[in-house]
């Protein structure tokens, strides 16, 4: 079955660059707060506190992003192969045999991409506590990496690649043959949503609330972040959980748009389950970047010079762009390989008589929506990490702050939405149309 499996990796390498990639950055960032909070561990008093406490809080963000990226990624390269899939079916191999193949490749690719993380990670890391250092918020501690640090972004990233790899060959091994080969490659409309799904985004938004409302009620002080933090990044998940229902729900644009964005409005509500792969991401990166940013900005608005808040401002900083980096390499490769996955039909629209432009608005359409549906879900989880947060420490549910910050956010997210996917698609329709034969 390994052998097997490294000459299907070997064969359409291309396809799994970005699951590798998302792995990669993944482990990397895991492994920095794992060698970040070793070196607390062996740290004493003030710096000891700071050098855990940060980890715990901001890697547990982490945790949470890289985990669902990567269970995403992988789970729509899986997706993304349900024909091949069936094929295997039509030539008698078992669910199981299905199963074991796919999970064998996952592992095949996760595994290096994992290794590969760890020594970026471990320098990461040392930057972090150099960062802390050079303003004050720590002593000059000498960083302490062992094997604990490796262990952590290791365990995690191939256990999510793993997860991710048994859920979704799970569904692949169960497709009927027939059915798969004659399907358009995305859930009926009636599945697109199961059970443990909506359970899930049930409750982790639950949970998110239930945080962000806690802390309205607890004292001002350096815990308070403890909460509204993880509140508004389990609100986030809990509502990226949810995007092949909003996906789906495109279709009503159809109603409203003319000409190529009527076709894109029925292509996103077709391919719920792919779209929702590209939207998820950009919801994780709007809650986290705006929500933490709109909170670091109310805790500059009180001007307490010296604290330890002021200190780590520009570490907090640091993290939530390393944080945003990730959702958008997660969220570029997502649209790279769900625009990349529909080269044939792209190819057919020119043929049977479509421009170029018309294709590429119509993808332009696609994304510009799938940006506009991330920043309206992601905005609500910024809202639960951010409000209660500043109603604790200015009084006024309005965080502190440049309105710049949400612009900027919405404009990286919109950016890299259309430019990533017509990009894409602009080398996938490089050949002429049926009118040009004429």
């Amino acid at each position: 079955m390994l052998r097997f499996a490294i000459r299907a990796v070997r064969a359409r390498a291309l396809s799994y660059v970005p699951s590798a990639a998302v792995v990669l950055v993944g482990a990397a960032l895991l492994t920095a707060f794992g060698a970040l909070y070793e070196t607390g561990t062996s740290a004493t008093g003030h710096d000891h506190t700071t050098l855990t406490l940060l980890p715990l809080i901001l890697g547990g963000w982490t945790l949470a992003i890289v985990a669902y990226g990567i269970v995403s990624t992988v789970a729509l390269s899986i997706q993304q192969r349900e024909r091949e899939t069936a094929l295997l079916r039509t030539i008698a191999a078992t669910p199981g045999q299905v199963r074991r193949g796919l999970i064998a490749e996952v592992l095949v690719v996760a595994a290096p991409a994992v290794l590969g993380g760890l020594l970026p990670g471990l320098l990461i890391g040392r930057g972090i506590l150099a960062a802390l250092s050079a303003f004050g918020a720590v002593g000059p501690v000498s960083a302490h990496t062992g094997w604990r640090s490796m262990v952590v972004g290791t365990v995690t990233a191939l256990g999510a690649a793993l997860a991710a790899a048994i859920v979704a060959s799970r569904r692949a091994a169960r497709i009927s043959p027939v059915r798969a080969l004659a399907a358009a490659g995305d859930a009926p409309a009636r599945t697109v949503l199961g059970k443990p799904r909506a359970v899930a985004a049930l409750a982790l938004f639950s949970v998110g609330l239930v945080m962000g409302v806690t802390t309205l009620f607890m004292p001002d002080g350096p815990l308070l972040s403890s909460t509204a933090g993880p509140g508004g990044v389990a609100a986030a998940v809990g509502l990226a959980l949810v995007c092949p229902v909003v996906a789906r729900s495109s279709r009503l644009l159809a109603v409203l748009a003319r000409g190529a964005g009527r076709l894109g409005a029925r292509n996103m509500a077709a391919r719920a389950t792919a779209t929702a792969a590209v939207i998820s991401p950009l919801v994780l990166l709007v809650g986290i970047a705006a929500g933490t940013l709109y909170m670091q900005s109310t805790e500059d608005s009180l001007g307490e010079t010296g604290s330890d808040a002021s200190r780590i401002a520009p570490v907090n900083y640091l993290v939530v762009l390393m944080i945003t980096a990730f959702a958008l390499i997660a969220a570029g490769n997502a649209l790279i390989a769900a625009t990349r996955h529909r080269g044939p039909e792209l190819r057919l629209l020119r043929l049977v008589g479509a421009t170029r432009g018309q294709v590429l608005r119509m993808i332009a359409f696609e994304s510009t929506v799938s940006a506009v549906l991330a920043l309206l879900l992601g905005t609500v989880a910024a809202a639960v990490m951010a409000v209660p947060y500043s109603v604790v420490r200015i009084g006024s549910p309005v965080p502190a702050g440049s309105p710049w910050i949400y612009a900027g956010t919405s404009a990286a997210v919109l950016i890299i939405s259309v430019a990533v996917a017509v990009g894409t698609a602009t080398r996938l329709t490089r050949l002429p149309s049926a009118h040009s034969h004429g």
